[in-house]
């Protein structure tokens, strides 16, 4: 289950790491042993990095605040996975993440967003975007991450989700799914369209049978063959695949939730807390990227380009507001929470929207 997932915690120190994290400072103010000291602790502090071995990297990373002992800004690493990065694929090719002092290691690719999500709960990754949904959830479970900035939107000329069916098959509105397979990985942004708007026609959701198929091939073939009645893809690929023929959208995402934001950028709150500065940098980087895209056609051109050469799929613009409208909308998030409440996820105040994200590194949240 998605929700089990969200248990894993990151890696604490040792406890030798900690004691000499304690020890240190308080002896070298004796001033008749500092010269001994320095070389013990020197030898120590050394002992303690084979010892923890890849474990002394990561918590490294999670500790720096940007600066060296000298005050002067230093360049901060940022775990990211692939998945969902189309911003900061733009933000690293055009130098906005190096001119902010950042540099971004890749790490790979996750199953989807909420994985992203799952991923930053365990340590394996610093920040990742994902479905707001996602923060919920981890959030109920005890990990605490929280959104910094938008990541996807959705409209209703250019929605995230489609759910196609065949031209000419049996199935040409959503309340033909009941009964039926449908390709939609469940607590996903692909399978909340279609519950929500059967519940809101007083249908049950249940009798849907969602089953997960991972590649978009595997997804379209599965509905050209017929052994699938719909398929819940996002775009570009939904477009891609309607382009091809004999496939039509019966439900977006925009239809059945009417939810411009649709997820978010999100660090640990323990990041947060270490790292002000570089989440800052970060969110300023992200947002010269949407500048990047909206303030010119041809830079547009440009972003999806970077972006199919990152991924492997043709790329359509990401739908993005003006830059400076690009911040946490409390008004979704309020949303995403009533969905999850709705469908017994969370309690009803269980979760609050201040919970789940904060404006406070976006330039443009007190303008």
């Amino acid at each position: 289950m998605l929700q089990n997932s969200f248990m894993l915690q990151p890696p604490y120190k040792s406890f030798f790491e900690n004691k000499i994290d304690e020890w240190i400072p308080m002896i070298m103010h004796s001033n008749p042993l500092r010269v001994i000291i320095q070389r013990v602790s020197a030898g120590l502090l050394l002992l303690t990095a084979i010892t923890l071995g890849g474990c002394t990297q990561k918590a490294a990373s999670q500790s720096s605040n940007g600066e060296d002992v000298a005050g002067n800004k230093k360049q901060v690493t940022i775990r990211l996975p692939d998945t969902l990065s189309d911003l900061a694929f733009v933000a690293e090719a055009k130098g906005f993440f190096e001119k902010e002092g950042i540099k971004i290691q890749w790490t790979g690719k996750q199953a989807h967003g909420p994985a992203n999500i799952v991923s930053i709960a365990a340590g394996q990754n610093d920040a990742g975007a994902s479905i707001s949904t996602a923060m919920i959830q981890a959030r109920k479970a005890g990990n605490k991450v929280r959104i910094v900035i938008p990541s996807s939107i959705s409209s209703e000329q250019k929605p995230l989700v489609r759910y196609l069916v065949l031209d000419r098959g049996p199935y040409q509105k959503p309340e033909d799914l009941i009964g039926q397979k449908v390709v939609a990985s469940p607590q996903t942004i692909s399978w909340y369209p279609l519950v929500e708007y059967l519940k809101k026609k007083g249908l049950d959701p249940g009798k849907v049978e969602f089953i997960t198929l991972r590649d978009a091939g595997q997804q379209e073939q599965a509905l050209r063959q017929g052994d699938v009645a719909a398929i819940a893809i996002t775009e570009p690929i939904a477009s891609l695949m309607k382009k091809r023929g004999g496939i039509k959208s019966i439900l977006t995402d925009f239809d059945a939730l009417g939810i411009n934001q649709i997820g978010g950028w999100a660090f640990s709150d323990d990041f947060i807390n270490n790292n002000p500065e570089a989440v800052r940098s970060f969110v300023r980087a992200i947002l010269a990227a949407v500048e990047f895209i909206k303030t010119d056609e041809a830079n547009a051109k440009e972003a999806e380009k970077i972006i199919e050469k990152r991924t492997g799929i043709a790329a359509r613009t990401p739908e993005l507001l003006p830059a400076h409208q690009f911040i946490v909308s409390e008004q979704d998030i309020a949303k995403w929470i009533d969905i999850v409440e709705r469908n017994g996820s969370i309690k009803p105040g269980e979760i609050k929207p201040s919970d789940v994200f904060t404006n406070e590194f976006n330039p443009y949240a007190n303008k």
